[in-house]
């Protein structure tokens, strides 16, 4: 606002050029907003907290990609982080800042899914980053033991992306994950997707989940199985 006034205040200003309009500027101050207030981080004190949850909030009410882009890489060289490394980010701050950015999913800009998917692969495959305990379920009966800490409970929604995602490796990635937490066969993938998925998790999970209708092909196969004389 102290730009557009000043430029409007401007003796020397053509006539013909007209002033920025608040619209106009907010994207590029919320940009540099983040910039600035990512370097000094791990020195904000209380501002902290509310930096943290600032970046939530515009994980899921932003629209602008290039906007979304910059919190998706911001937020996720500190959740992907070595333990101690600045802004040395608490478990629970890492997974909450890991779920918002699930939300990322209802938008239709691939590089800004890869970017995400990037970093949920990341958490899906290194058991040593903090907080990732609080993203994974206890393990349905009659799954693997492995599912206790390889299980995508609330990263179903970028499990479900990853799945379906264009990229070849990318597809890779998530499948291995997907068969070292519920397992590989018939009977684990079914009980995967009837009793432990989450596709109601959140308007991430359902964007990620939809077209894919996996808990009605499940039941399908399910019901195809039985037998009603028995």
């Amino acid at each position: 606002a102290a730009a557009a006034a000043a430029a409007a205040a401007s003796p020397g200003a053509s006539g013909a050029a007209s002033s920025p309009t608040a619209e106009e500027l907010l994207l590029p101050s919320l940009r540099l907003t983040i910039r600035l207030g990512s370097a000094r981080l791990p020195d904000s004190g209380d501002a902290r907290k509310t930096f943290l949850l600032a970046l939530e909030r515009l994980a899921e009410r932003a629209h602008d990609v290039e906007l979304l882009m910059l919190v998706v890489k911001t937020a996720g060289s500190w959740i992907v982080a070595p333990p101690g490394a600045p802004p040395n980010l608490q478990p629970k701050e890492r997974a909450s800042l890991l779920l918002k950015l699930g939300c990322v999913e209802a938008t239709s800009a691939p590089r800004l899914h890869a970017a995400y998917l990037a970093v949920a692969a990341r958490v899906l495959a290194d058991e040593s980053l903090p907080g990732r305990e609080m993203l994974l379920p206890n393990p349905p009966r009659g799954t693997p033991s492995t599912a206790a800490t390889s299980g995508p409970l609330r990263l179903e929604a970028g499990l479900l992306l990853g799945l379906r995602s264009r990229d070849a490796a990318t597809r890779r990635a998530f499948s291995a994950h997907l068969s070292r937490a519920v397992g590989g066969s018939v009977a684990h993938r079914i009980a995967h997707v009837i009793s432990s998925n989450e596709n109601d998790s959140g308007p991430a999970a359902v964007a990620a989940a939809s077209g894919a209708f996996w808990l009605r092909q499940g039941v399908q196969v399910l019901l195809a199985a039985t037998d009603p004389d028995q």
